[in-house]
């Protein structure tokens, strides 16, 4: 595994002479203690770079043992002041170096020290509120339940739109909340697979099978994982028929692992041998009509007149939960008697136990065909999938769903439908995975919202989905003349036959996203004229696309992100309608001979790292708004700003510069967020492409990140060298291993810069390893350069004496956090004037209002934080040698 831990130097711990030898001891276990602090530096680093780009979080161990690591600091602090008392205690000096000696040694036994976010981190669900007493009853017979050591297995059924779910989500939440209990949930539904589930379970347990095929080794391992977890509770919502346990991990056969599941089925209950059954009736019709007033909303302020009109309709859904809610949601904000008087006279009445009728009801109410168009296009993925906001707005856009004049009018415009169809309760908001920076917003349909969705697209529009239903072979008789959109989302398809060409002229959206394909025939899409949206992605065994795919001029969106191992394409340059092109984490290294100047109609443009753009080959796109993409140098990426004729416009980007291999250390390269706009240049020169040297290199518009590494030719890195128009918020800068760096900010004698506007605004910016840095800056800086500046972060600058002087504090009144860490020459961290450029500064105090975080570490020079009285109120943590005080 080829983790940082593996290629930091193994650190030989020094042994200690006599107990006689008691200062050349000291001077060890000193040197020691350093060796320790580095190396907590470099786990630190590499942590927080995978926790800020990446998906992940750091595991506990590796928490206590930065903690530790922070005591042994603090303790040989004590050690020292304690000799210079007269005192020398040579068994703590040995036990201290013991304790050194251990935390070194476990640093190497880490593995990975960070794990996927979604691994054993469970969170609250969104569950809407239980108001009836029926349901209040029912959950607390669960919990009387959960109580009885005797009682391993509770089976929850009943029909479906009832509250099966809702009631499940309680109980998971109660019991998130009880610290004694490990509750993992694990939605089942048709069409699953045993290998799905299992990893499903592997990862609410910190378990990773994915190096395990076999399926009986996978339940072996996943057994031995729930025996060291202690009253762990498994919920499996949505089971549709018999699972085997045994190949699940076995959890009933641990001791103190319980199960709940819901089923619509009593005889699954049964077959799954639930030791307790709790049906989930209907509403009475006192709770029913509460329900559906409530979900009305307080702002629909029913009248007399209306309210008997609003019970009738309540009424007709027969106290069945997902019918109320629904019904409301679609005459929710409506106070006209009249409205409520044709509703009432459009509504079925046959309904009877058919809640389809009640749903059907509430998507013909939506009236807008668009709104109802962008509804049922959430039936093309798998059953009880959270859909990813972003990417569902993202494929609104390819299917012209929404239309505006920029892509970010058109995500906005997408939020609004979205927004529209949750408040209607036709969709339900929800989180996808969850990660340390936020929750990635998503929708979900309701399995019979999308049961509904499937028995209208029978007709017209007509779709074919077979999302998430496992392993299949296509055959001729399923494509139907006039499909309009067919959905593999997530399936395994085990073979497409090699003479089959679909003969589906009107077929506009085609997924095969993640579909175990190795192989498509030449002539498979010959006969769809009319494909608009082809997404191939994640298919990580197929090698080459059909050279039929160069013939589709209708194409607006050509997908196939993560195909690891496709090495080529066919021309594309046929593609005059093509809006959205990715081939981001392919393993192409080069394009077609000029197909970007061709295809002029691109607005997303995602390639992976391996390919070099040319810059007047990415500037003759003159309708991109959203690209992510390497340059090989800065000398190439230059030329595309200069060639740029919108460098005002509001895009998004995510651009690398540098060399391939440069771009696979950042892992996160190509699958950033949407709304990061972010610059890296990794191991590059300012003297580029023939020697001739970019003086002022043009930063992206708007740019929020900027991270600078192994760069050569930085003499000053952010005004001489980069110029931007950052955003109001500021900069996001990370600047690193840049040895000709001695000023992050330099403005030359006899120069003015306190106007410019082309001058960096920084929002948080974090220094490390850079040999020869003096100081922050010097001369007359523009004041906005630092007044938006919230994190300062240095590590690992040894030629620095003093941070910055005291003439800028006046501009630090936004700075929250301040660490200065293992710089070995450190003395002052707000000094007085150091160059005579700047203004005498004569009061006695200096004023950092809302500084909350001081941390200082691994400073043995330092004598003193600022000369005169610093004034901050707002302190809450403090960390720094006793020295400094």
């Amino acid at each position: 595994m080829d983790t940082f831990i593996e290629k930091v130097v193994d650190f030989g711990i020094k042994k200690f002479k006599s107990m006689s030898d008691f200062e050349e001891n000291m001077g060890t276990l000193e040197r020691n203690v350093k060796q320790l602090s580095d190396k907590a530096l470099d786990v630190k680093t590499e942590v927080e770079n995978r926790e800020r780009f990446g998906k992940k979080k750091r595991k506990r161990e590796v928490d206590s043992w930065f903690d530790n690591v922070v005591k042994v600091e603090e303790e040989l602090c004590l050690l020292k002041e304690e000799v210079t008392r007269g005192k020398k205690n040579g068994g703590g000096l040995e036990k201290m170096n013991g304790m050194v000696g251990e935390l070194l040694e476990k640093s190497k036994h880490f593995g990975m020290p960070v794990h996927d976010m979604y691994e054993g981190e469970e969170c609250l669900l969104l569950a809407p509120q239980v108001y009836d007493e029926t349901s209040k009853q029912n959950l607390e017979k669960i919990w009387t339940l959960l109580q009885d050591d005797n009682v391993s297995s509770i089976g929850i059924y009943g029909m479906g739109g009832v509250g099966k779910t809702t009631l499940a989500k309680h109980i998971h939440n109660s019991l998130v909340n009880e610290i004694r209990y490990q509750v993992r949930w694990v939605t089942v539904s048709q069409g699953f697979s045993v290998k799905s589930l299992q990893d499903d379970l592997a990862k609410s347990v910190n378990l990773d099978l994915s190096e395990e095929v076999d399926e009986h080794r996978r339940a072996a391992k996943l057994n031995g994982a729930f025996k060291q977890r202690n009253n762990i509770v498994i919920i499996l919502d949505d089971v549709w028929d018999r699972l085997c346990l045994e190949k699940l991990g076995d959890p009933l056969g641990v001791e103190g692992c319980r199960l709940i599941l819901t089923t619509r089925s009593y005889e699954v209950c049964q077959k799954m041998g639930c030791q307790k059954l709790l049906e989930v009736e209907k509403l009475k019709t006192c709770d029913a009509w509460e329900l559906f007033r409530k979900s009305l909303g307080c702002k629909t302020v029913l009248s007399p007149d209306i309210e008997p009109i609003a019970k009738s309709m309540a009424g007709r859904c027969k106290g069945l939960p997902l019918g109320l809610i629904t019904l409301a949601g679609s005459m929710r904000g409506v106070t006209d008697i009249r409205e409520w008087k044709n509703a009432l006279k459009e509504f079925p009445d046959d309904m009877e136990n058919d809640v389809f009728k009640v749903l059907q009801y509430s998507y013909d109410r939506l009236k807008d065909t668009n709104l109802q168009e962008c509804f049922l296009y959430c039936a093309l993925y798998p059953d009880d999938y959270r859909i990813d906001r972003k990417e569902l707005i993202g494929r609104f856009i390819m299917e012209g769903l929404v239309k505006a004049n920029s892509r970010q009018e058109e995500f906005n415009q997408g939020h609004t439908i979205l927004n529209k169809l949750v408040k209607l309760c036709l969709l339900e908001a929800t989180d996808g995975i969850e990660y340390t920076l936020g929750h990635n917003e998503a929708v979900k349909m309701h399995d019979l919202l999308r049961e509904m969705a499937l028995r209208i697209t029978t007709v017209k529009p007509r779709y074919m989905v077979r999302a998430g239903i496992g392993s299949q072979v296509l055959e001729e008789q399923d494509w139907a003349f006039d499909l309009d959109k067919v959905s593999f989302y997530n399936s395994e398809i085990k073979g497409i036959p090699e003479d089959m060409a679909a003969n589906c002229p009107t077929l506009s959206t085609f997924f095969l996203y993640d579909c175990s394909l190795r192989r498509i025939p030449e002539s498979f899409f010959q006969h769809m004229n009319n494909l608009q949206v082809l997404d191939l992605s994640y298919n990580s065994e197929l090698m080459d696309l059909p050279s039929c795919i160069s013939n589709l001029g209708s194409l607006r969106a050509l997908l196939v992100r993560q195909c690891k191992q496709l090495r080529s394409i066919p021309p594309l340059g046929k593609l005059k309608n093509l809006r959205v092109l990715d081939l981001s984490g392919t393993d192409l290294d080069e394009l077609p001979k000029e197909i970007l100047p061709k295809l002029s109609h691109l607005q997303y443009l995602n390639l992976p790292r391996g390919v070099n753009v040319l810059g007047e080959d990415l500037a003759s796109l003159e309708l991109l708004e959203d690209f992510e993409g390497r340059f090989c140098d800065l000398h190439n990426f230059n030329k595309f700003m200069r060639n740029c004729h919108n460098y005002e416009k509001d895009w998004r980007y995510d651009i690398f510069v540098g060399q391939a291999m440069s771009a696979s250390r950042h892992h996160d390269f190509g699958n950033s967020i949407y709304e990061q706009r972010r610059g890296i240049a990794d191991d590059c020169t300012m003297e580029a492409g023939g020697g001739e040297a970019p003086t002022s290199i043009i930063l992206p518009h708007c740019i929020q990140i900027l991270h600078i590494t192994n760069c050569c030719g930085l003499s000053s890195c952010l005004v001489e060298n980069f110029l931007s128009r950052t955003t109001l918020r500021g900069l996001t800068c990370v600047i690193e291993h840049c040895d000709d760096v001695e000023w992050i900010v330099n403005v030359p004698a006899g120069r003015n810069i306190t106007r410019d506007p082309h001058c960096i605004r920084f929002h948080s910016l974090l220094v490390h390893r850079l040999r020869n840095l003096v100081g922050l800056c010097k001369g007359k800086i523009a004041s906005h350069t630092f007044s938006g500046l919230t994190e300062l972060r240095i590590f690992n600058c040894h030629k620095m004496k003093k941070l910055f002087p005291r003439a800028i504090v006046q501009d630090l009144k936004n700075l929250e956090k301040l660490t200065v860490c293992w710089c070995d020459e450190m003395e002052e961290i707000i000094a007085e004037e150091m160059n005579p450029q700047q203004h005498l500064i004569t009061s006695t105090s200096s004023d950092l209002p809302k500084l909350k975080w001081l941390y200082l570490r691994g400073l043995p020079k330092l004598n003193r934080i600022c000369e005169v009285k610093l004034m901050c109120n707002s302190l809450e943590t403090m960390t720094f040698p006793a020295a400094a005080c």
